[in-house]
Protein backbone atom coordinates (compact mmCIF):
# COMPACT_ATOMS: atom_id res chain seq x y z
CA UNK A 1 0.00 0.00 0.00
CA UNK A 2 1.21 3.60 -0.81
CA UNK A 3 2.66 5.63 1.61
CA UNK A 4 1.34 9.56 1.92
CA UNK A 5 3.49 12.17 2.78
CA UNK A 6 5.14 12.66 6.42
CA UNK A 7 3.18 14.69 9.01
CA UNK A 8 4.47 17.23 11.26
CA UNK A 9 3.35 16.91 15.08
CA UNK A 10 0.99 19.62 14.80
CA UNK A 11 -0.97 18.17 12.21
CA UNK A 12 -1.25 14.72 14.37
CA UNK A 13 -4.61 13.87 15.65
CA UNK A 14 -4.46 12.12 19.02
CA UNK A 15 -7.17 9.81 20.16
CA UNK A 16 -8.75 7.47 22.58
CA UNK A 17 -11.18 4.87 22.14
CA UNK A 18 -13.48 4.98 25.75
CA UNK A 19 -16.18 2.03 25.94
CA UNK A 20 -17.67 -0.64 27.84
CA UNK A 21 -16.47 -4.09 27.18
CA UNK A 22 -18.22 -6.24 24.03
CA UNK A 23 -18.96 -2.85 21.96
CA UNK A 24 -16.93 -3.54 18.81
CA UNK A 25 -13.31 -1.93 20.32
CA UNK A 26 -11.20 -4.57 18.94
CA UNK A 27 -12.75 -4.61 15.56
CA UNK A 28 -12.27 -0.85 15.10
CA UNK A 29 -8.70 -0.61 16.82
CA UNK A 30 -7.37 -3.93 14.44
CA UNK A 31 -9.09 -1.83 10.96
CA UNK A 32 -7.13 1.24 11.80
CA UNK A 33 -4.02 -0.71 12.56
CA UNK A 34 -4.22 -1.72 9.10
CA UNK A 35 -4.44 1.72 8.03
CA UNK A 36 -1.37 3.60 6.99
CA UNK A 37 -2.30 6.56 8.50
CA UNK A 38 -3.08 5.42 11.65
CA UNK A 39 -1.35 3.52 14.74
CA UNK A 40 -3.90 2.38 16.91
CA UNK A 41 -2.50 0.53 20.15
CA UNK A 42 -5.11 -2.35 22.19
CA UNK A 43 -5.87 -1.70 25.85
CA UNK A 44 -2.49 -0.90 27.40
CA UNK A 45 -3.73 0.42 30.61
CA UNK A 46 -5.57 -3.06 31.10
CA UNK A 47 -2.03 -5.23 30.35
CA UNK A 48 -0.23 -2.63 32.69
CA UNK A 49 -2.75 -2.95 35.71
CA UNK A 50 -2.15 -6.97 34.88
CA UNK A 51 1.30 -6.30 35.38
CA UNK A 52 0.91 -5.04 38.32
CA UNK A 53 1.91 -1.44 37.37
CA UNK A 54 0.70 1.89 38.98
CA UNK A 55 -0.97 4.84 37.68
CA UNK A 56 1.54 7.09 37.06
CA UNK A 57 3.35 4.24 34.80
CA UNK A 58 -0.10 4.40 32.98
CA UNK A 59 0.06 8.29 32.99
CA UNK A 60 3.65 8.01 32.17
CA UNK A 61 2.99 5.69 29.28
CA UNK A 62 0.37 7.72 27.69
CA UNK A 63 1.92 10.85 28.08
CA UNK A 64 4.70 9.41 25.83
CA UNK A 65 2.34 7.60 23.15
CA UNK A 66 0.53 10.99 22.66
CA UNK A 67 4.15 12.95 21.61
CA UNK A 68 4.83 11.91 18.79
CA UNK A 69 8.08 13.04 16.38
CA UNK A 70 8.39 16.39 15.18
CA UNK A 71 8.07 14.46 11.75
CA UNK A 72 6.29 10.76 11.14
CA UNK A 73 3.97 8.72 9.23
CA UNK A 74 0.83 9.11 11.12
CA UNK A 75 -2.03 11.78 11.02
CA UNK A 76 -3.62 9.93 13.75
CA UNK A 77 -2.58 8.29 17.03
CA UNK A 78 -4.01 6.61 19.68
CA UNK A 79 -5.51 3.63 21.64
CA UNK A 80 -8.20 2.27 23.29
CA UNK A 81 -9.20 1.98 27.56
CA UNK A 82 -12.11 1.01 29.32
CA UNK A 83 -12.70 2.93 32.33
CA UNK A 84 -12.35 0.81 34.55
CA UNK A 85 -8.70 -0.11 33.66
CA UNK A 86 -7.87 3.87 33.81
CA UNK A 87 -5.83 4.25 37.68
CA UNK A 88 -6.16 7.98 37.84
CA UNK A 89 -9.17 9.07 36.39
CA UNK A 90 -8.72 12.34 36.96
CA UNK A 91 -5.18 12.41 35.72
CA UNK A 92 -6.03 10.74 32.84
CA UNK A 93 -8.85 13.31 31.70
CA UNK A 94 -6.55 16.01 32.70
CA UNK A 95 -3.94 14.31 30.29
CA UNK A 96 -6.68 13.88 27.36
CA UNK A 97 -7.21 17.64 27.82
CA UNK A 98 -3.72 19.11 27.51
CA UNK A 99 -3.28 17.05 24.40
CA UNK A 100 -6.95 18.11 22.90
CA UNK A 101 -7.47 14.28 21.80
CA UNK A 102 -10.41 13.34 20.47
CA UNK A 103 -12.54 11.10 21.97
CA UNK A 104 -14.85 7.88 20.13
CA UNK A 105 -16.74 6.49 22.57
CA UNK A 106 -18.47 3.28 21.67
CA UNK A 107 -21.42 2.12 22.78
CA UNK A 108 -24.75 -0.85 22.21
CA UNK A 109 -27.92 -0.20 22.21
CA UNK A 110 -28.58 -3.27 23.10
CA UNK A 111 -27.47 -4.25 26.46
CA UNK A 112 -28.99 -7.61 26.61
CA UNK A 113 -26.90 -9.01 23.61
CA UNK A 114 -23.99 -7.13 25.47
CA UNK A 115 -24.24 -9.21 28.25
CA UNK A 116 -25.13 -12.24 26.54
CA UNK A 117 -21.70 -11.38 24.39
CA UNK A 118 -19.80 -10.99 27.82
CA UNK A 119 -20.95 -14.32 28.74
CA UNK A 120 -19.87 -15.75 25.31
CA UNK A 121 -16.71 -14.03 25.52
CA UNK A 122 -15.77 -15.62 29.05
CA UNK A 123 -16.50 -19.14 27.11
CA UNK A 124 -14.37 -18.29 24.51
CA UNK A 125 -11.08 -17.05 26.48
CA UNK A 126 -11.61 -20.25 28.69
CA UNK A 127 -11.23 -22.41 25.45
CA UNK A 128 -9.08 -20.40 22.99
CA UNK A 129 -7.09 -18.10 25.56
CA UNK A 130 -8.75 -15.16 23.11
CA UNK A 131 -11.62 -12.73 24.30
CA UNK A 132 -12.46 -12.88 20.79
CA UNK A 133 -13.09 -14.89 17.91
CA UNK A 134 -10.40 -14.86 15.53
CA UNK A 135 -11.60 -18.13 13.80
CA UNK A 136 -14.89 -19.05 12.70
CA UNK A 137 -13.26 -23.26 13.31
CA UNK A 138 -12.88 -22.03 16.97
CA UNK A 139 -16.73 -21.02 17.48
CA UNK A 140 -18.80 -22.22 20.55
CA UNK A 141 -21.95 -24.19 20.23
CA UNK A 142 -25.06 -22.30 21.92
CA UNK A 143 -25.15 -22.21 25.57
CA UNK A 144 -27.41 -22.15 28.84
CA UNK A 145 -27.75 -18.34 30.51
CA UNK A 146 -27.62 -18.51 34.70
CA UNK A 147 -30.34 -16.25 35.36
CA UNK A 148 -29.38 -15.13 37.98
CA UNK A 149 -25.41 -14.25 37.01
CA UNK A 150 -27.09 -12.31 34.06
CA UNK A 151 -29.23 -10.29 36.24
CA UNK A 152 -26.61 -9.17 37.92
CA UNK A 153 -24.09 -8.12 34.84
CA UNK A 154 -26.98 -6.22 33.34
CA UNK A 155 -27.09 -4.12 36.40
CA UNK A 156 -23.03 -3.99 36.36
CA UNK A 157 -23.78 -2.73 32.29
CA UNK A 158 -26.24 -0.36 32.54
CA UNK A 159 -23.89 1.30 35.50
CA UNK A 160 -20.54 1.23 33.68
CA UNK A 161 -22.28 2.91 30.35
CA UNK A 162 -23.53 5.54 33.19
CA UNK A 163 -20.14 5.85 34.37
CA UNK A 164 -18.39 6.08 31.01
CA UNK A 165 -21.41 8.23 29.82
CA UNK A 166 -20.76 10.86 32.98
CA UNK A 167 -16.70 10.95 32.57
CA UNK A 168 -17.27 11.37 28.77
CA UNK A 169 -19.29 14.60 29.11
CA UNK A 170 -17.20 16.27 31.97
CA UNK A 171 -13.99 15.60 29.71
CA UNK A 172 -15.12 18.54 27.53
CA UNK A 173 -13.02 17.22 24.34
CA UNK A 174 -14.17 16.76 20.92
CA UNK A 175 -16.14 13.13 20.90
CA UNK A 176 -17.57 10.79 18.23
CA UNK A 177 -20.37 8.26 19.69
CA UNK A 178 -20.95 5.77 17.78
CA UNK A 179 -23.33 2.37 18.22
CA UNK A 180 -22.05 -1.35 17.81
CA UNK A 181 -25.17 -1.56 15.82
CA UNK A 182 -24.39 0.42 13.22
CA UNK A 183 -21.08 -1.62 12.82
CA UNK A 184 -23.02 -4.51 11.96
CA UNK A 185 -25.79 -2.60 9.59
CA UNK A 186 -23.37 -0.78 7.53
CA UNK A 187 -19.65 -1.25 8.29
CA UNK A 188 -18.44 1.33 5.98
CA UNK A 189 -20.59 4.18 6.90
CA UNK A 190 -19.11 3.21 10.31
CA UNK A 191 -15.51 3.29 9.91
CA UNK A 192 -15.49 6.22 7.51
CA UNK A 193 -17.18 8.20 10.13
CA UNK A 194 -13.99 7.75 12.12
CA UNK A 195 -11.88 8.72 9.63
CA UNK A 196 -13.85 12.02 9.22
CA UNK A 197 -13.08 12.53 12.91
CA UNK A 198 -9.39 11.71 12.80
CA UNK A 199 -8.92 13.84 9.85
CA UNK A 200 -7.37 10.74 7.77
CA UNK A 201 -7.80 9.44 4.16
CA UNK A 202 -11.12 7.05 3.29
CA UNK A 203 -8.96 3.68 2.28
CA UNK A 204 -10.09 -0.09 2.58
CA UNK A 205 -9.27 -1.94 6.06
CA UNK A 206 -10.41 -5.09 7.75
CA UNK A 207 -10.99 -5.81 10.99
CA UNK A 208 -9.35 -8.83 12.81
CA UNK A 209 -12.32 -10.47 14.82
CA UNK A 210 -15.59 -12.08 13.99
CA UNK A 211 -18.66 -11.76 15.43
CA UNK A 212 -18.61 -13.46 18.23
CA UNK A 213 -22.39 -14.24 19.21
CA UNK A 214 -25.00 -15.33 16.64
CA UNK A 215 -27.08 -12.34 16.47
CA UNK A 216 -30.26 -14.43 16.40
CA UNK A 217 -30.18 -14.81 20.24
CA UNK A 218 -32.62 -17.63 19.83
CA UNK A 219 -29.54 -19.67 18.17
CA UNK A 220 -27.12 -18.44 20.67
CA UNK A 221 -29.23 -19.32 24.31
CA UNK A 222 -30.74 -22.60 24.79
CA UNK A 223 -32.77 -21.31 27.46
CA UNK A 224 -33.63 -18.74 25.24
CA UNK A 225 -37.57 -18.28 26.05
CA UNK A 226 -36.82 -18.73 29.55
CA UNK A 227 -35.11 -15.77 29.59
CA UNK A 228 -37.05 -13.62 27.93
CA UNK A 229 -39.94 -14.55 29.65
CA UNK A 230 -37.41 -13.12 32.91
CA UNK A 231 -37.94 -9.49 31.17
CA UNK A 232 -41.26 -9.59 30.32
CA UNK A 233 -42.99 -6.05 30.37
CA UNK A 234 -39.55 -4.30 30.64
CA UNK A 235 -37.56 -2.23 28.46
CA UNK A 236 -35.61 -5.04 27.38
CA UNK A 237 -38.22 -6.66 26.49
CA UNK A 238 -38.05 -5.53 22.47
CA UNK A 239 -34.09 -6.15 22.55
CA UNK A 240 -34.53 -9.97 22.66
CA UNK A 241 -36.09 -10.70 19.55
CA UNK A 242 -33.93 -7.96 17.90
CA UNK A 243 -32.21 -9.67 14.65
CA UNK A 244 -29.67 -6.84 12.88
CA UNK A 245 -27.73 -10.10 10.43
CA UNK A 246 -28.89 -12.59 8.71
CA UNK A 247 -27.73 -16.28 10.45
Amino acid sequence: MKIGRPFLRFEVARFVILFVERAGSTYLVTALKSHPEVRAVTEKFDAMREEGKGAAEQLSWAREFLTPPWFGPHRAIGFKTKLVDVLDHEGFAQLLRHHNCRVIRLQRHNTIKAVVSTLNARRQWKTSGNWNLLKESHRLPAFSVDLAEFDVLLKQREKMDRELGDYIKQLELPTLSLQYEDLLHNRDKFLNQVFDFLGVSVRPVEGMTLKNTKDDLREAILNFEELRKRYDGTPYEPMFSEVLMAS
